[in-house]
């Protein structure tokens, strides 16, 4: 299992054994005494895992250095500080820096540090390179280090030989703490080789726990019982992992809890884990609330991506959540009725958590979704929460409404209800004949063990805290065999309800801003550099001119470009012209015109529609419905995610500069609209873009829609939804599906492919 700080061969273990010994061999003057205590107690601060105050100290002994030495020692422990905080972008400039005014020895720990930079962002080469100089240069401790670090980019048929040497040559060392934390690393190296690395990693763990109590050493005590209890349990040693587990855990007592908070998140997880592998339920679930608390005390400090690749929502907060959410399910159902409540509520706030979480993962940040933040929301009379829960054998349902929180269970496991599913809504984007028996066949699985306190409750608004796959397809296409979920209910989904700002608008607030394009301009040359640069790709799709998926155009542009000659100017010309043509859409101009009329808005329609422009009108506050009519690509990161202006692409982090300004804090936007957007098809994540657009431009809500559709229905869907809107008889999940029902109405425009992708996420008021 895994450790939330130390990486084998990277981070804690060795970046801080690294750069322990960065002041080693630093020739020149002591200098001021005053810098050089700030960086004994910054580097002790590091250490005991108070790495904010340590960058703090640091800043202050580079800028209060006397000697050039001084102080790009001072740069160099800031800049290796700072990568233990994950904060990569921040230390590049301050460990090159050390790098550049040191030699030999001395400079010998950042090249390793630097190493360690070039390895988490899966740039090899240069990180052998960075550690072959500190294998050359450095002392004993920052050899040992580029040795071991070495090691990670060995081949696998060499690197157990690799580390078997390293394992001789490390009683060498004279430092027993470094002995201790280059022999945890090489135990993690060698345990993740299986066979006869097992052995080598339980010789080097035994012998790390055995010198770190000698050395008094808390933080290392912990660790190496930690690693002996991960072995145990990866060789399905239950009973000897739980007890190695308990002794790390009384020893975390000892150490302060700066320097452990990482370690009692694995420690707590595992003793919840084996406890509930022995049965013992209730033990279990005391423990993964311990997990919890860990977690929320130091979720702030956690790094969104691991150094090795994966992200800490997936690796860890995910599984942990779910684990709880699955025993407190499985015991609501022996328990009281008040119990029961309890439980269920528990559940609930558990899956608002893991729904922050998974946001903060698609975002690759915290402070938005910090930022959006909601108190507890409690259903109205009428209206009903929805949370479907899948877990790999059965499906939880969750519904509360204005009398409580009732639960179903239905014995579909995620495997198969993920099949399904995606057949649905391959089916839908289609525009397949056939789809009715996974309509309801979905119905029968999610919303029927529902019906009867959905009647008993007079619900009339469904809001669905969507989870997983199930994001593909809208709830209101969902089918009982005599009528569609959306002509029982006007629906809404919510990326969690603790993210939603579900108060009711301020009033009449009069005001509109309509962009479009419907003749891309400039933006087209910057969307194929842009997914070059971000390596977004789709492959190709014959689908209509509207739905035509910027990406898939963009590949077909990138084939063409390819067999043009560099310097034949006007081949490229034509090249680029061509793809505006496929880029166009036709029916932008006539909806963006409409809409003008409809909401009395201020329009920005082609060459008028720029970034700087819409950069204006969007931060000036005047406008409570935003609506962009253009192409927009919502991938599995923010990252390959954008809106189209003539000139440029809106990023989600464009979409936050642009629309936090003063005017828009003072005055929120009630509505975005994206309309000619897309998701990526088949992406479980990438509806999360819609709502990360939302968020990021302090939108309460967002209309989007899942697949391309025709100019037509956007068309009546738009004019019809913001009519009734304006009306102020229909809340937006009202207007939303009145508008929906005329489609449906409508024989050449019943088939859900044409009503169904449009779906309203936040506020449904």
């Amino acid at each position: 299992m895994r450790r939330l700080k130390r990486i084998a061969g990277l981070a804690i273990g060795l970046a801080v054994g690294s750069c322990a010994q960065a002041d080693v061999g630093v020739g020149g003057p002591t200098g001021d005494a005053a810098a050089e205590r700030l960086i004994a107690q910054s580097k002790a601060l590091r250490a005991d895992g108070r790495l904010e105050l340590a960058i703090e100290g640091l800043t202050a002994a580079s800028q209060q250095a006397a000697t050039p030495a001084e102080h790009a020692r001072a740069v160099g422990e800031l800049g290796a500080t700072l990568f233990l905080a994950h904060r990569y972008d921040d230390a590049t400039p301050r460990l090159h820096e050390a790098y550049d005014a040191l030699a030999g020895a001395a400079r010998a720990p950042y090249a390793v540090d630097l190493g360690n930079l070039a390895l988490v962002r899966h740039q090899n080469e240069v990180a052998r390179l960075y550690y072959e100089e500190g294998a050359r240069a450095g002392d004993d401790p920052v050899r040992f280090s580029a040795e071991l670090n070495l090691a990670r980019l060995a081949e696998p048929n060499t690197r157990l030989g690799v580390l078997a040497q390293l394992s001789s040559s490390l009683a060498g060392l004279p430092d027993p703490h470094d002995r201790a934390r280059f022999g945890l690393n090489l135990g993690d190296q060698a345990a993740a080789l299986g066979g006869r690395g097992l052995a080598i990693a339980y010789a080097q763990f035994t012998s790390a726990r055995a010198l770190s109590d000698q050395l008094g050493d808390a933080r290392l005590s912990v660790e190496a019982r930690d690693a002996l209890a991960r072995l145990y349990e990866d060789q399905h040693r239950d009973a000897d992992a739980l007890v190695l587990t308990r002794e790390a855990l009384l020893r975390v007592a000892r150490a302060s809890p700066g320097s452990v908070a990482d370690l009692l998140i694995t420690l707590d997880w595992r003793e919840a884990r084996v406890l509930r592998r022995q049965g013992a339920s209730d033990e279990a679930i005391a423990a993964y609330w311990r997990t919890v608390e860990a977690i929320q005390a130091v979720r702030q400090d956690m790094p969104i991506t691991y150094e090795d690749g994966q992200s800490s929502f997936s690796a860890t907060l995910e599984p942990v959540y779910l684990e709880l959410v699955d025993l407190l399910l499985q015991r609501a159902a022996q328990q009281s009725a008040a119990a029961r409540e309890h439980d269920l509520h528990a559940v609930k706030d558990l899956l608002e958590l893991l729904k922050q979480a998974e946001m903060q993962d698609y975002l690759g940040d915290r402070c938005t979704v910090d930022a959006v933040r909601a108190a507890s929301t409690a259903p109205k009379a009428g209206t009903a929460f929805l949370y479907p829960i899948l877990l790999p054998d059965r499906t939880e349902l969750l519904l509360e409404t204005a009398s409580g929180i009732v639960r179903a269970t239905v014995p579909i496991g995620h495997e198969r209800m993920e099949r399904s599913v995606r057949q649905f809504a391959e089916a839908l984007r289609n525009d397949a004949a056939d789809f009715r028996p996974q309509a309801r066949e979905l119905y029968d699985w999610l919303i029927a063990p529902l019906e009867a306190p959905l009647k008993e409750q007079g619900v009339e608004t469904l809001v669905v805290a969507s989870d997983g796959v199930l994001r593909l397809v809208p709830i209101g296409a969902l089918y009982d065999g005599n009528q569609f979920v959306i002509q029982r209910f006007a629906t809404a989904t919510v990326t969690g309800l603790s993210m939603t700002n579900a108060s009711p608008p301020p009033g009449s607030r009069p005001g509109a801003l309509v962009a479009g394009l419907s003749s891309p301009g400039p933006v087209v040359a910057r969307l194929r550099s842009f997914v070059n640069e971000t390596g977004a790709a789709a492959s190709l799709s014959s689908t209509p001119a509207r739905s035509l998926p910027p990406t898939r155009a963009l590949l077909a542009f990138a084939r063409n470009e390819a067999n043009v000659v560099p310097d034949d100017e006007l081949a490229r010309a034509n090249a680029l012209e061509a793809e505006r043509v496929r880029l166009a859409l036709p029916g932008v101009q006539e909806e963006v015109d409409a809409l003008a009329v409809t909401l009395h808005a201020s329009e920005l329609l082609n060459a008028d529609f720029t970034s700087a422009r819409f950069r204006n009108q969007a931060s000036s506050g005047d406008y409570p419905i935003v609506h962009i009519a253009s192409h927009g690509y919502f991938g599995g990161s923010a990252q390959d995610s954008f809106i189209l202006t003539y000139d440029d692409l809106l990023t989600l982090g464009d979409l936050q500069s642009l629309l936090q300004s003063q005017g828009v804090r003072a005055a929120p936007i009630e509505l975005l609209s994206l309309s000619a957007c897309e998701t990526a098809e088949g992406n479980e994540r990438s509806p999360l873009g819609i709502s990360g657009a939302a968020m990021k431009a302090r939108a309460k809500s967002v209309l989007g829609t899942l697949w391309p559709v025709s100019d037509q229905a956007a068309r009546t869907v738009m004019e019809q939804f913001y009519t009734d809107l304006e009306s102020g008889r229909y809340s937006k999940a009202e207007a939303l599906r009145a508008a929906q029902l005329e489609l449906l109405a409508k024989p050449d425009t019943a088939h859900p492919f044409y009503w169904a992708p449009f779906v309203l996420i936040g506020n449904w008021l």
